[in-house]
């Protein structure tokens, strides 16, 4: 009998409840997973909206280029048993320009696909260089012939579909050559466009035997992107300077700007890459190694929204256990000074309120962005919860007092997740000091509920 009666004392005790507590919170951990898969679905759902607006409108375009692309062969001799064979096999070397200049200004505009708004751009960009005289032996040692004549300028660029205007190699002292579609070779993933310069005129190929002479080029371009533009530094010196009306430019890539300046009309940046900054040769054997190897080097700006709702509602979500805690502690605190007790399904039912504040954030960000949705989620969810606490304790004033605390939350979270770089330090301390007040406040608290079974 002693026994039964000293598990009902714990049962009824406060550190039993605590411990239930404790135990509400870690079963919230299962909803609050499924918050986070609902907000990586429609993380994923805006991204796809940006690639079908891609698809149609034009997609993160990347230029690369231009390369010199030369066809020449090479003699291979094998030997089986006592016979020696010779065969003739055709290889490609690549060339890069000496100088190469980008200049170029994107207009750019938001377009809507559902609710999704994804940055878009028409582009203009003009490529000005020289090309040296290229050297085959450079590349190869032992060559058997070099095709001069069938040389080709290569142009990459990620999204060939969004080119508006056809484009021209322009040369010095020579007939505007008009480019081609594709790369001009096989066994290569690149897209793009290719001229051959068999008609660059007498300047370039006095002799079909002769090599290149130098010369200097320059290609105007017309096409659609959206989100990114970016450009390779493929060039011994690369300059590029770049000009748009988006005023929320992030510049990334291999290479941050030289000079840039942002306004709230637009932005204006330029770059100045040498050779030895991207270690890549300045000629090389195609099958050694594509066109692609300076992709990695490439660099540019994209064109973010100032505020991604998606990443600020998944950061307030990883708070989401730390303020449902505190919440709970708040509602004990106030059942120790009160008469009535709360039911741990009440408890239950708070908690899952709290989680459901960020399906209600995340489906009104994406209607109203994030600073209003936050205001309406955050007032709609204090205040219900306020009012259930109230009623729960029977008591207006501690009604009242759960508003302050859930206001107080919402507050401290909209501001930890404005900080950024310190964010955690702010989530840190906050947990800390509502950690130090819980424990201080309830230093006189008795846990056993000896007291009160003595005194009844």
């Amino acid at each position: 009998m002693d026994l039964l009666e000293a598990a009902g004392r714990a049962l009824r005790s406060p550190a039993f409840k605590f411990v239930l507590i404790l135990f509400l919170v870690v079963v919230l951990l299962i909803p609050l997973a499924l918050v986070y898969a609902l907000i990586v679905e429609r993380e994923n759902r805006a991204a796809s909206a940006r690639r079908e607006v891609g698809q149609v409108w034009g997609p993160e375009q990347r230029v690369l280029g231009p390369f010199l692309v030369v066809p020449y062969t090479v003699r291979i001799e094998t030997v089986q048993g006592d016979k020696r064979f010779e065969q003739i096999q055709e290889r490609r070397a690549v060339f890069t320009p000496e100088v190469l200049e980008v200049a170029g200004r994107a207009e750019a505009k938001t377009l809507r696909r559902s609710i999704f708004e994804v940055p878009v751009y028409a582009a203009r960009l003009k490529l000005s260089g020289r090309f040296g005289a290229p050297r085959i032996a450079d590349v190869a040692a032992e060559v058997a012939a070099v095709r001069w004549r069938d040389t080709t300028l290569v142009l990459g660029l990620t999204g060939v579909s969004g080119l508006k205007e056809a484009a021209t190699l322009k040369v010095a002292g020579a007939t505007d050559i008009p480019f081609a579609p594709s790369v001009g070779f096989p066994g290569t993933h690149l897209t793009g466009i290719h001229a051959k310069l068999v008609g660059a005129g007498a300047s370039l190929l006095p002799d079909s035997d002769q090599p290149l002479q130098p010369f200097d080029f320059a290609v105007d371009l017309v096409f659609n992107g959206s989100v990114s533009l970016t450009v390779a530094p493929v060039a011994r010196d690369t300059r590029v300077s770049l000009t748009s009306d988006w005023p929320h430019p992030s510049f990334s890539g291999a290479f941050l700007p030289d000079d840039r300046r942002v306004t709230a009309t637009g932005f204006t940046a330029s770059w100045k890459v040498p050779h030895l900054a991207r270690s890549v040769p300045e000629a090389w054997g195609l099958a050694d190694g594509g066109l692609e190897r300076l992709q990695p080097h490439a660099f540019g700006v994209t064109m973010i929204d100032p505020v991604d709702f998606y990443s600020l509602v998944n950061r307030a979500a990883k708070y989401g256990i730390m303020f449902v805690a505190m919440a709970f502690m708040a509602v004990f605190c106030l059942e120790l000074v009160s008469r009535r007790r709360v039911h741990p399904v009440q408890y239950l039912f708070t908690g899952i309120a709290m989680v459901f504040f960020y399906v209600l954030l995340l489906s009104l960000a994406e209607h109203l962005g994030f600073t209003r949705a936050y205001l309406s989620a955050s007032i709609a969810t204090g205040a219900m919860l306020g009012i259930y606490v109230g009623a729960a304790l029977a008591s207006r004033v501690r009604g009242l007092v759960m508003l302050v605390v859930f206001a107080l939350t919402y507050a401290m979270l909209y501001l930890i997740l404005q900080l950024e770089d310190y964010a955690l330090l702010a989530g840190a301390i906050l947990g800390f000091l509502t950690l130090a007040t819980v424990m201080f406040v309830t230093l006189r608290v008795d846990w056993s509920g000896s007291a009160r079974e003595a005194a009844s």
